[in-house]
């Protein structure tokens, strides 16, 4: 019997659970510490085969008794991200890159990974490929940009790599919203067609502005660690057992070493995480949060919100994105709060969604 599905956690794990899972003829394949390629159904030839496949994917000299040491997704992770970390850094994600349809391109919140939206991308068919645009600054040598315009630009070229020219297919969770949404108005000034634009949970800019003068997660970062943990419960069904008052006793450095302990003990990060993770999410958080963004000019295509019924983080039923787009707000309930709406079992309400927001918008 194995453990709870966890998702993977960076682009290594994401690779290495799709080569299983074809070598296995399996849906998905979670990278928990017991799931065992041999306990999941595989046998000698197949773990030579899922071996053979990782080294041509990777490039990665990986011999069979290492495989059989530590048989897990998470072991063989580990031995290819201490090779090279470079995939991670990568600023696009291709969470589902098959099928013949136009791709799907989504920005994730401000924890910054795209892995976050793997659920999502699993109900979303395998005809419709997704790509993640992942945050700067979150792996690599990067830092965060200080302008949500930076952002955007950033966005777009990496998103006209792998599709030169529109109509394009944009949406975003939290802040990645908001990004969208500048990219959706540069890409509008040069002629381009965004023909949807789906924004999970998320407050618009002006009410972002507004909100952000009072709140305070950003300099008291007990209670940042605390926002950050609770999200990790519906991302990785796990209670890392954060307490405010014992991380106020200790001094600002024991604090991310004792966060990302825990993180890492209860597997919302890998066990080679280093704890410098955490500093980065608060960077990347930081960065659009004193960024001030204010669009400067309405969007002229539809705008999907995805409003979770049981949000507490908004606090309308709008939230003002009613005001981007010179047409009428296309509204979505959809079950879940600020984080569970992208988990299961409320993400295919989400994915669902998306897919009707494409459907309508008739671009082959």
């Amino acid at each position: 019997m194995t453990q709870r599905f966890i998702p993977p956690r960076d682009v290594y794990e994401l690779q290495v659970s799709r080569i299983w899972a074809d070598t296995l003829r399996r849906d998905a394949i979670g990278i928990g510490m017991k799931d065992d390629f041999f306990g999941l159904g595989g046998n000698r030839a197949s773990a030579e085969a899922a071996l053979a496949a990782t080294v041509a994917r990777f490039d990665a000299p990986l011999a069979l008794e290492t495989f059989l040491q530590e048989p897990t997704i998470e072991r063989i992770g580990c031995d290819l991200r201490a090779r090279s970390g470079k995939l991670n850094a990568e600023p696009i994600v291709p969470l589902q890159p098959h099928g013949s349809k136009r791709p799907f391109f989504f920005l994730p919140g401000g924890e910054g990974t795209t892995l976050t939206s793997y659920a999502m991308v699993r109900w979303m068919g395998p005809d419709q490929p997704v790509y993640g645009l992942q945050s700067r600054g979150l792996f690599g040598d990067h830092p965060p940009f200080e302008r949500v315009e930076d952002m955007a630009a950033d966005h777009i070229k990496t998103m006209r790599s792998v599709q030169p020219h529109g109509p394009y297919l944009l949406g975003g969770h939290c802040t990645g919203g908001m990004v969208a949404l500048e990219m959706a108005l540069q890409l509008q000034r040069i002629g381009e067609r965004v023909a949807v634009l789906a924004v999970g949970d998320a407050w618009s800019p002006a009410i972002f502005r507004l909100r952000m003068q009072s709140e305070t997660f950003l300099e008291d970062l007990v209670e940042f660690y605390s926002i950050i943990a609770a999200g990790y419960r519906y991302w990785f069904d796990v209670d890392m057992g954060l307490n405010s008052d014992d991380m106020r006793a200790l001094e600002p450095r024991q604090r991310i070493a004792h966060f990302m302990n825990l993180a890492r003990r209860h597997g919302a990060y890998p066990p080679d995480e280093p704890d410098e993770r955490i500093e980065r999410v608060l960077a990347l958080f930081r960065s659009v949060s004193y960024a001030g963004y204010a669009p400067a000019e309405r969007f002229q295509g539809p705008v999907t919100f995805l409003r979770a019924s049981d949000s507490k983080f908004c606090e309308t039923l709008t939230e003002g994105w009613e005001d981007v787009s010179v047409q009428p707000l296309r509204l979505r309930m959809v079950p879940g709060n600020h984080v569970s709406l992208f988990t299961e079992p409320n993400v295919k309400a989400v994915a669902d969604e998306i897919l009707a927001a494409i459907a309508e918008a008739q671009v082959s």
